[in-house]
């Protein structure tokens, strides 16, 4: 039999925890869980929401967010290899990078525990009648796991491009299949749930904060996209904008902030939390937002304080500059923290780099005595705004207005509203609204062929390697350590 390198991991099934209060090294056997008694159904639920979490590697939105032209992940003294995975490296991969092998890893992590989940899920299933509430919320659970594994299968597919379709933990298959192949599989897998889900927002379930039949939509529209079916994208997005009572956020700044967790605008976060107290437990994603952190110094109660990160992730000043061409002030000042200028609460940034503010939390927001970078805060997976866009770029595509949905993002931003919008304005529009979430602005640039063109501009300063951007570079080689477990990843995708 052949070695198994993805990850094998067993969830927790304990009665003990709620649904973020998770233990997730807890190796208690499937075998030893009564299905029948059906009450505690949610409990491998809550056992993929947490591996979720633990997916949430720095190293790996390291290399994820540094891959296009806007952002990299700056340092040369530490984890220098990552640049070579952006424009600063002219995109020289290495598949012995340990980054690299991290975010496959975490992915099938992800995907492996779905798989389990959804055979727990399963036998559960066998205690409960067709038609009865408790089957429709067994049918709605088995919804949320698919859309968390299709989320885990969207990274692999926009980052790796061809990879492994895993239907089953136990499979000894591992040929590759090509991404069309992925995103047609992930495709099918949330059109066959999402009638089963609850068409709720996530902050109206019994269980806050999970995934809705819209989370679902809103992932298969981002699939959609990739695709180039734009009626697909709208019919998904319209359903969202039409039922789902989705609203933007009004304060864009505290929008990614404590005050913006689980707000309206929400349609899958990763959850973390405190408890709200200066020591014990907390669940939390280890360095996500550590790791991009700037340094700050303030004064609390007369006394200095400095907080801050490792003080990666560092925006190109030619992005910043076009941003302020547009007339950018709301996302401006929420986006980017410039060194030598103060926070709206006061705290000198420091260095002379200009940072990711969408990882900042104040130090005022955060709970007394846990005020490392970012500590308490939730991980943005996918926003309302991201929905509107590509309702408005799948409409200007087939020949329609998208000014409605547009001009709200445009609003919130205190930007002037446009009419007849193009599909350059939405694409530059998705550039600057979702800057440094989740590679969106490169997987955009390879979906409409302009990567090329793009990436190889020669203003783009090459200072840690050489070589240009080409259609081979567009997704990442396989990692070498899984290569060298399993054969048939070095075989041509089916």
């Amino acid at each position: 039999m052949k070695k198994i390198y993805f990850i094998l991991l067993v969830l927790c099934f304990t009665t003990a925890c709620n649904f973020l209060e998770i233990d997730t090294e807890n190796k208690l056997a499937t075998s030893d869980v009564d299905y029948s008694q059906t009450a505690n159904m949610y409990q491998p639920v809550i056992g993929a929401y947490a591996q979720l979490r633990s997916g949430m590697h720095w190293a790996c939105n390291m290399i994820w967010i540094g891959r296009d032209d806007d952002m990299n992940s700056g340092r040369t003294d530490d984890q220098g290899d990552a640049l070579l995975f952006g424009y600063r490296g002219g995109y020289q991969y290495s598949n012995a990078f340990w980054a690299l092998n991290e975010v496959w890893f975490q992915s099938y992590s992800i995907i492996r525990v779905c798989n389990s989940t959804q055979l727990a899920l399963d036998e559960y299933g066998k205690y409960l009648s067709e038609g009865s509430a408790d089957y429709a919320k067994y049918l709605s659970y088995k919804g949320e796991v698919t859309t968390i594994k299709a989320w885990a299968y969207y990274m692999m597919a926009t980052t790796f491009g061809a990879c492994v379709i895993l239907t089953d933990n136990s499979q000894t298959d591992f040929v590759r299949s090509t991404r069309e192949h992925v995103i047609e599989y992930a495709l099918k897998e949330l059109d066959a749930v999402i009638p089963n889900m609850e068409r709720k927002r996530p902050n109206q379930m019994e269980h806050k904060g999970a995934v809705t039949a819209f989370t679902a939509e809103a992932l298969a529209a981002r699939f959609a996209l990739l695709q180039g079916d734009y009626k697909k994208v709208e019919e998904y997005t319209d359903d969202i904008i039409t039922n789902g009572g989705f609203a933007l956020y009004d304060d864009y700044y505290n929008l990614f902030k404590i005050p913006g967790k689980l707000c309206d605008e929400s349609l899958m976060e990763v959850q973390v939390t405190d408890l709200g107290n200066a020591t014990g437990d907390y669940y939390g994603v280890d360095q996500w937002f550590n790791f991009q952190g700037a340094g700050l110094k303030g004064t609390v109660d007369g006394n200095e304080v400095s907080i801050g990160g490792w003080t990666f992730m560092r925006y190109n000043p030619a992005f910043v500059q076009w941003a302020k061409d547009r007339g950018e002030s709301v996302r401006l000042e929420t986006s980017f923290l410039v060194g030598g200028e103060t926070t709206k609460e006061g705290w000198t940034i420091e260095g002379s780099a200009i940072w990711n503010g969408k990882a900042y939390i104040p130090y005022e927001q955060m709970t007394p005595g846990n005020t490392e970078y970012g500590r308490n805060n939730n991980v943005r997976l996918i926003r309302y705004a991201e929905v509107l866009l590509m309702n408005a770029e799948a409409k200007v595509r087939q020949g329609k207005s998208g000014d409605a949905s547009f001009n709200l993002v445009r609003t919130r931003a205190k930007m002037t509203e446009v009419t007849g919008v193009t599909v350059e304005q939405i694409l530059d529009e998705r550039r600057m609204e979702l800057c440094s979430e989740w590679g969106l602005r490169y997987t955009d640039l390879v979906r409409t062929n302009k990567a090329a063109e793009v990436l190889n501009n020669p203003a783009l300063v090459r200072d840690f390697g050489t070589g240009d951007w080409t259609p081979e570079k567009a997704y990442w080689p396989v990692p070498g350590p899984q290569l060298a477990n399993i054969a048939d990843l070095a075989l041509d995708p089916k």
